[in-house]
């Protein structure tokens, strides 16, 4: 027995000594300190201890943590009645701080003291924080605060900001103060919270949060608790300039974690919240009520608002919640939300909950004398619609989160006879059936006629379409539509352009029947799949058309359009054919990007009778021209135009960047003088390059008619009485013209030269819009000199000849002959010669 006991005397002194080496020498002091950091990185802390003494009658810890707090610990400590006298003192480092986006203008110091007992002690302390010297003073009671003074004055909102690393959005201060004395180990006393914002910075708060604050925002609070008994009683007053919201009793029970408060809210005028609803409000608004929470639950909730109509209140009781609204001004009530210009009306509406989570109710609601105001629409949906004057009437009912709905809405434009369906809260499924009409379209817009019918119904699940089968009739035909989400199937007939051009809000370009059929086998935007036919035949509006191009479309012109097209990964190949009365392009194949929004085709385009085209450029046009080339697009059009028949010669042109570059090879003038209907006065082979700029309307044009000859016309004519020879005869080697061109305004330089003429203008002018034409020109045939010009205008041009020239050129050419070259004999007889010519021209 003695041996048991010296064994178990030896144990406990073992024991003792292992337990004093571990807690109490510098050896067990760094196995704790090193348990106490792996506890505190498990813990998510980032603790680094550089000195744990612990001794049986004192206690000396330094530790860092997270870089950032310096903690320091000194005192007497006594380990068997657990006492403890100690000094702290908590350093924060500004540079350490800004690793963890806080923001200090200085290092931060707080000291104090903790004296008593680990069942009962007091913690005091005192250092500047945010601008403001803090004093600290509390006492724990079974490890329970039940003691509790603090003066914290003159707390700065703007330096609470930076601490944050937040902008400056206000300036101000904060005032905390609480005195708390235990009472029977009770708390017992009060406390104090104000604040006072003296300004608010209204530009950051709007590029931060895009919100738009009234002016007058500054805020201020005051919080007044008092303790007893376990037992908390708060006034609370939170005001601006423009809303006042307060509680005059609430009472919460730290025993039982309940709380009960009542609560009212005033906005004394509505206008002043423009600014924050983005709307135009009216009135004022005052919202009263009550509730209770248990355990942070709510159990009990009534609330009142005034301003809205004859009624508007909530309650829940019993976990039963009751919302009823009776003759509600619409407007007001959207404009809380910000849509107060949506629409006007008087709305009745009632719900029964069991429950807030909404997994059982019925609801009822209506609106009478409804107006669904047309800027309101647009704003809201982003397209243009009519004023629209309604009435509904609306019924929904929750089982177990499954909600059964139908609606009906009347109206002077639209009526849904029948919306209705199901949504389920668990699974988020909607599904819908509806019939809707337009019995006049012409009420949405003055150039529609007709109606519109639609039956619809489907499944929407996550958001998702699962299931969709529309039937409309519209625009005098029919469009079907059906989709299980991932595939649709579209088919149009008989659909009347006009009216669709309308309803898109589009100019009405045309006329005639569109009919279509399309299959995606995906519906992916950025990954389309599948085929599309169309076909459009009719009439194109020369009305319509007219007013775009600014010239006058000639009437009754048909046209008929096949296309079809083939859609992979959103790239669109298609094939189609454009014939109408005036061209034909019979082939117009390519693809289109959806995604790059790029388009790659070629076309061929036949003209067979250039005459019908006159109308473009304003003049008499003949002939017939093909063209093929590309037509792409890139951000800006890309376009070539060539042919092998232009004029019995050859057009190499392009369009790219809004610059014209066009390129003749023999072509035949005469040919192409008659084609644009000017006067026809040279044959010769032709080669030119253009220039023309579509933005700022100016070009240049170089011409080539070299080994050509004149026409007869009437200047031939009268320079062949006048010097009995025959121009047209002979070759001009050299014939080249230069042009600019400045808008409407052809500036240009002819010189042509043969064996024994010449013929030159410097700076003929032409006004294409106008037609007007301002020509001098001088020319030499043999020894023959004189001058004229071409007036008028490109239909009627008029030809006038220099008389005193000629005169002097037949005066000389006589005198030569006869040989009599004195003074007054040519004075005599160009005088005669002169008023000779003057009577002939």
């Amino acid at each position: 027995m003695k041996k048991i006991l010296y064994a178990l005397l030896a144990l406990f002194i073992v024991l003792l000594i292992a337990l004093y080496t571990i807690l109490f020498t510098t050896f067990g002091n760094n196995i704790i300190a090193n348990i106490a950091q792996d506890k505190a990185k498990m813990a998510g802390l980032d603790l680094n201890i550089s000195e744990f003494k612990l001794r049986t009658s004192s206690l000396s810890l330094n530790a860092k943590l997270a870089n950032l707090l310096d903690i320091n610990l000194n005192g007497d400590i006594s380990i068997f009645s657990l006492k403890f006298n100690l000094s702290y003192l908590l350093s924060f480092d500004k540079d350490n701080a800004k690793n963890l986006g806080l923001n200090l203008d200085k290092n931060i110091d707080f000291n104090g003291s903790i004296v008593g007992k680990l069942s009962d002690f007091n913690v005091d302390g005192e250092g500047l924080l945010i601008g403001s010297n803090t004093k600290l003073d509390t006492r724990i009671y079974k490890y329970s605060p039940i003691a509790l003074k603090i003066d914290a004055n003159n707390l700065k909102i703007e330096k609470l900001l930076s601490l944050l690393s937040k902008p400056n959005y206000a300036n101000g201060v904060l005032d905390i103060n609480a005195n708390i004395v235990a009472n029977n180990l009770q708390p017992d006393g009060s406390a104090v919270i104000k604040l006072n914002t003296t300004s608010i910075n209204y530009v950051k708060i709007k590029e931060d949060f895009n919100i738009t604050l009234p002016k007058n925002s500054n805020p201020k609070a005051e919080i007044n608790a008092n303790i007893k008994d376990n037992k908390i009683n708060i006034l609370s007053k939170i005001y601006n300039d423009y809303l006042n919201f307060q509680t005059q009793n609430t009472d919460y029970d730290l025993a039982n974690s309940t709380l009960n408060s009542d609560f009212s809210l005033q906005i004394p005028n509505l206008a002043k919240l423009e600014s924050l609803t983005k709307t135009k409000l009216n009135g004022n608004l005052n919202i009263n009520g009550d509730l209770s929470l248990q355990n942070n639950t709510l159990t009990n909730l009534n609330v009142n608002i005034n301003g809205l109509g004859r009624k508007a209140e909530a309650s829940l009781k019993d976990s039963i919640l009751n919302v009823l609204l009776e003759q509600i001004s619409l407007d007001k009530l959207l404009g809380i939300i910000g849509y107060g210009n949506l629409a006007t009306g008087v709305l009745n509406a009632n719900l029964q909950s069991i429950g807030l989570d909404f997994q059982n109710f019925n609801a009822k609601a209506d609106v009478k004398n409804g107006k669904l105001n047309s800027n309101g629409l647009k704003e809201f949906i982003g397209l243009e619609f009519p004023s629209m004057s309604f009435n509904l009437d609306a019924n929904a009912k929750a089982n177990k989160g499954l909600i059964d709905y139908e609606a009906v809405i009347s109206s002077n434009l639209l009526n849904i006879k029948e919306f209705k369906g199901s949504y389920d809260l668990n699974s988020m499924v909607l599904k819908f059936n509806t019939q809707a009409n337009i019995d006049d379209l012409s009420k949405i817009n003055n150039n529609i006629k007709g109606a519109l019918s639609l039956n619809a119904n489907g499944d929407i699940a996550n958001n998702e379409i699962k299931s969709l089968n529309a039937k409309a009739v519209i625009a005098d035909g029919i469009l079907n539509i059906n989709s299980n989400g991932k595939t649709l199937d579209l088919e149009a007939s008989k659909l009347d352009i006009t009216k669709i051009l309308s309803i898109i809000g589009m100019p009405t370009y045309a006329s005639g029947s569109l009919n279509a059929k399309a299959n995606l086998t995906s519906l992916d935007f950025n990954n389309l799949n599948g085929n599309a036919d169309i076909k459009a035949n009719g009439l194109l509006n020369a009305s319509v058309l007219s007013k775009l191009l600014d010239k006058k479309f000639p009437s009754n012109t048909n046209y008929d359009l096949n296309a079809k097209i083939t859609l992979k990964n959103s790239l669109a190949n298609f094939e189609s054919v454009l014939n109408t009365d005036l061209a034909k392009m019979s082939n117009l194949n390519g693809s289109f990007d959806l995604n790059k929004m790029l388009l790659n085709s070629t076309y061929k385009l036949t003209i067979s009778d250039l005459s019908k085209l006159g109308f473009l450029l304003d003049r008499k046009l003949s002939g017939k021209l093909d063209l093929n080339g590309k037509l792409n697009f890139n951000k800006s059009l890309d376009l070539t135009a060539m042919s092998d028949n232009f004029y019995q010669g050859k057009l190499d042109s392009s369009l790219k960047n809004n610059i014209i570059n066009a390129k003749l090879e023999n072509v035949d003038f005469s040919s192409l003088a008659k084609g644009f209907d000017f006067t026809d006065i040279y044959e010769s082979k032709a080669n030119a390059n253009a220039t023309y700029n579509l933005n700022t309307q100016k070009g240049e044009v170089s011409l080539n008619l070299n080994n050509g000859k004149l026409k007869k016309s009437t200047i031939t004519n009268a320079l062949n009485i006048i010097i009995s020879k025959d121009i047209t005869t002979d070759v001009y080697h050299t014939a080249n013209a230069n042009a600019n061109i400045n808008k409407s305004n052809i500036s240009f330089n002819l010189n042509m030269k043969a064996d024994r003429s010449d013929i030159v203008i410097n700076s003929g002018k032409i006004n294409t819009d106008s037609g007007s034409l301002n020509i001098p020109f001088s020319a030499k045939i043999d020894r023959a000199d004189f001058n004229g010009s071409i007036t008028g205008t490109t239909q009627n041009p008029k030809i006038s000849l220099d008389t005193s020239s000629i005169a002097k050129t037949i005066t000389n050419v006589i005198t030569d002959s006869t040989k009599s070259n004195t003074k007054e004999l040519k004075e005599e007889i160009g005088k005669s010669v002169d008023k000779l010519l003057k009577k002939l021209f």
